[in-house]
């Protein structure tokens, strides 16, 4: 039999079976099976299409038949309002009009948008809302279209190429226990696979599947990586033991839980239980539908994770970037009230005031506000040298003025800054007399800029968390750093880890004059530069001194980063004793460039293992002119140039060195000669007790 006889035979099965049709679904399984025989004939693609506008007719056949019977006294029972609210929500079906509004859920630690929840609305019809859709999609039996819409909508716009959501995971609501034909869900599990990280998946808790049901839905979505989010918990059924059967990944607790919550003991008890619940489960709990201020401030107390409302964002066509500055800063003094269990007290600074930090601190306020309603002028916070304020200071995002410290005498907890740099900022530090800021730095974030000018000192004391002195975490970059001040920064830590001026991830830092003084003890070390990341340091006419001691320490650069160094008319010195240990240059990075002219350089360092100049495990360019250089280096494998690998471009002329090293591989460079260029100069090497009057073989 031909493939075309095949084809016509298979089609009038098709038509037969069609007949006994009474549900879309059902004819959606029919179409993928007689579909797929079509295909297997190799007959012609015009009887694939032909069965579809078949399938097409049964179908419209089907919605028909439905109306006409199973539904029929329900419809007309409608109001007139009623019909034509039927009619529009059909009408949104058919031609798929659905658009979609975009809800930030924000992080309650730090006021940052952590995700987003994609709300249907339907677009141009007035009046329409979600509550419309699903009633008349259950009336009209169409509930299945509007969860593959809903899967197939979002996703599109996810997976568009473009970053619409900010690298942020989007929430999609989802009925599972509404079947789809096995074609469908293909179709939807591709989109998600394609997607793997971007997306939540919400289900209603008061849904009551069965376990067979919930089993099957758990699978899925852990089989393709995909979280699950509990909604309206604390409605219908709620219950811990129920919660228990969804090991879900975030649980969203119901708005009926949170509305007056802050003058309900009942209701904080409750909430406080499921949140608890929550993080003993590995589970993030999430505030929905906070409406005020005072939700907001006793849901963060009672530990929630995430809050979601229209106090904090209204959902919205456009997603949104970022809250505001004012409700980020709320949001981050309710979480440091519950952290530090006292309420903190802020002050809004006017612009050009003159602030006494005595008497803020007798009227209780913990902390100053900069810029929250204006993007320029100078403030001026007045201490007295001895009088510790328990004050720190906040300057508003975009915030484009002048701080002032006049003997100002500021504090954190340890690990929180001082002075807080708003994001986009453009902020100058001027110092005026002795400051000192006592278990923070100052934190200047990516796409900041901070410049410190002044004849003042700041004295700044770390306390035992992971430590910045200025700059940003060690998560994080940190802004454009400038250093234009007379007077003296020091800085002193005690802790795991850290870095005096710089953060974990890099940025640029330039330091144009003064004096800087650094004792740093901890496991790691960094004095200026980075971390993990790339540091540019450039360093003009200032006198640096630092003395470091753990497992591993840099000077100046980088641990694991690049680093890139220019140093001219200054002078360094630093003592180091690690087990690990880069002078100028980096640790662990893949290359090390440092040039410097006219500096006076002078190094104590004890290691294993430790590099005065260059990259000690990757590529060093080194180019040293006009230097005194006075180098005393012990370790096992301690050298003054290059790293171990040998890798480095040496170029020195003229200068005055003086070194005393001690090691076990009886070089101070692992440079190959041929690389190393000498010009002039006067040399003076003790290595290993033997005097050499050139580095250039050895």
């Amino acid at each position: 039999m031909s493939s075309s006889n095949i084809a016509v035979s298979v089609l009038n099965e098709y038509i037969d079976s069609v007949l006994h049709i009474n549900s879309l679904a059902s004819l959606d399984e029919l179409d993928l099976e007689y579909k797929k025989r079509l295909e297997a004939s190799a007959a012609d693609s015009g009887f694939v299409e032909l069965l579809e506008g078949i399938s097409g007719i049964a179908s419209r056949l089907i919605k028909h038949n439905e109306s006409c019977h199973g539904l029929s006294h329900r419809e007309r029972e409608l109001s007139e309002q009623e019909q034509e609210e039927n009619r529009l929500v059909q009408q949104l079906l058919d031609k798929n009009l659905f658009t979609y509004h975009f809800q930030p859920i924000i992080r309650a630690d730090n006021g940052e948008i952590y995700a987003y929840e994609a709300l249907m609305r339907a677009g141009g019809m007035a009046g329409i809302t979600p509550f419309h859709i699903l009633k008349y999609a259950e009336l009209t039996g169409r509930l299945g279209e509007v969860e593959q819409y809903t899967f197939t909508n979002v996703l599109s716009i996810v997976n568009s190429g473009r970053d619409v959501f900010f690298g942020r995971p989007v929430f999609i609501n989802s009925m599972p226990n509404i079947c789809l034909s096995p074609e469908s869900i293909q179709k939807l599990e591709k989109l998600l696979k394609e997607r793997l990280g971007s997306v939540v998946i919400e289900m209603t808790e008061s849904a009551e599947y069965d376990d067979n049901e919930l089993e099957i839905i758990k699978e899925k979505y852990t089989a393709l990586d995909i979280p699950i989010a509990i909604d309206d918990y604390g409605t219908g059924y709620s219950n811990i033991s129920n919660l228990l059967r969804y090991t879900p990944n975030y649980v969203k607790i119901d708005r009926s839980l949170l509305s007056g919550i802050e003058s309900s003991p009942n209701k904080k008890h409750f909430v406080r239980e499921i949140i608890d619940f929550c993080h003993e489960n590995n589970i993030m709990a999430l505030a929905e539908g906070v409406e005020s201020s005072q939700e907001l401030r006793t849901v963060i107390l009672l530990g929630a994770d995430l809050i979601q409302g229209f106090y904090t964002a209204r959902p919205a066509a456009e997603v949104l970037r970022e809250l505001p500055f004012k409700l980020r800063s709320e949001i981050r003094a309710h979480r440091q009230e519950l952290e530090d269990g006292r309420r903190l007290k802020i002050y809004t600074a006017e612009r050009n005031e003159r602030i006494s930090l005595e008497r803020l601190s007798k009227d209780g306020y913990s902390c100053i506000q900069i810029g929250s309603s204006y993007a320029d002028g100078r403030v001026t916070v007045l201490g007295k040298p001895h009088h510790d304020s328990g004050i720190h200071i906040v300057a508003a995002d975009d915030f484009g003025g002048e701080i002032a410290l006049e003997n100002a005498r500021l504090s954190n907890l340890a690990g929180r800054p001082c002075i807080d740099i708003g994001q986009g900022s453009r902020v100058t530090l001027s110092l005026v007399g002795s400051n000192m800021l006592i278990g923070g730095g100052v934190r200047v974030p990516e796409g900041a800029f901070l410049t410190v000018k002044g004849d003042g000192g700041l004295d700044i004391r770390l306390g035992d968390a992971d430590y910045y002195g200025i700059g940003c975490d060690l998560s994080s970059k940190h802004g454009d750093l400038e250093f234009l001040q007379d007077g003296t920064v020091s800085i002193s830590a005690s802790s795991h880890a850290g870095v005096g001026i710089g953060s974990g991830l890099g940025g640029n830092i330039n330091i144009g004059r003064g004096r800087y003084v650094f004792s740093l003890a901890g496991s790691s070390n960094i004095a200026i530069g980075a971390f993990d990341g790339d540091t540019n340091i450039e360093m003009l006419g200032c006198d640096f001194e630092s003395t470091a001691t753990g497992a591993f320490s840099v000077g100046i650069g980088s641990a694991s980063g690049t680093a890139d160094i220019h140093m001219i008319y200054s002078s360094v010195r630093l003592t180091l004793d690690s087990q690990l240990a880069a002078g100028i240059g980096s640790l662990y990075g893949k290359y090390a460039r440092v040039r410097a002219e006219s500096v006076s350089i002078s190094t104590e360092m004890s290691a294993d293992t430790l590099t005065v100049f260059g990259a000690l495990g990757g590529r060093s360019d080194v180019k040293l002119e006009r230097l005194s250089v006075n180098i005393t280096a012990d370790g096992a494998e301690a050298i003054a140039f290059g790293g171990t690998k040998g890798d480095a471009e040496l170029t020195i002329s003229d200068i005055d060195f003086t070194a005393k090293i001690s090691n076990a591989v009886d070089v101070c460079t692992y440079a190959d000669s041929n690389n190393v260029h000498i010009k002039g100069g006067r040399y003076r090497l003790d290595l290993n007790g033997k005097a050499l009057e050139s580095i250039k073989g050895v």
